[in-house]
């Protein structure tokens, strides 16, 4: 539904360039960006996505510690159950049952506050990305900029390259001030 306004929207605003433009006998300069593929190779993203796992390793490596103890129990538990009273099966079937479901609520205990990092970090990345189409954008003197919506562009517009290598620089300097 936002989609198609979105387009009627840049369309008419090309529309008001296109007019002041060539009243100055100036071309329109149009530029498109792939949005997704600079989330995917940025490497902001990596740096993200690498600060995540080192954030969440600790509650990763306790879910797989469990996980161990209770397929250890539960080779126990099938190794003896010929030998166990019917109290004791029952008792030690209702042990395995609350330890799976105490793994699965931690599980998604963890997975909901993974996808709650990784918003704040992906939110952070897109901001940064969209200041880098803005600077990109005046550099280079584009009148519009489009990352929403597009079926096609000719190679000659799209700036994503261009946008990526400004990410990158900016990237390599913020590491060069970290190691200061």
């Amino acid at each position: 539904m936002f989609k198609p306004y979105f387009l009627i929207v840049a369309f008419s605003f090309l529309a008001m360039i296109s007019q002041a433009n060539a009243a100055e006998d100036k071309p329109v300069k149009l530029g498109v960006v792939n949005v997704a593929l600079l989330l995917e190779q940025a490497p902001q993203a990596e740096l993200a996505t690498e600060k995540l796992k080192k954030e969440f390793s600790k509650e990763q490596q306790e879910l797989k510690n469990l996980a161990k103890k209770l397929e250890s129990e539960q080779a126990e538990y099938e190794k003896n159950k010929t030998v166990m009273s019917n109290a004791q099966r029952a008792t030690k079937e209702r042990e395995l049952t609350m330890m799976t479901r105490e793994i699965q609520r931690r599980r998604n205990d963890v997975q909901e506050l993974i996808n709650l990092r990784r918003n704040e970090e992906l939110a952070k990345i897109q901001n940064l990305v969209n200041e880098a189409i803005k600077t990109i954008g005046e550099k280079q003197g584009f009148d519009l900029i489009l990352y929403e919506g597009i079926a096609y562009t000719n190679s000659r517009i799209d700036v994503t390259k261009d946008v990526l290598q400004y990410l990158r620089t900016e990237s390599q300097k913020k590491r060069s001030d970290f190691n200061k």
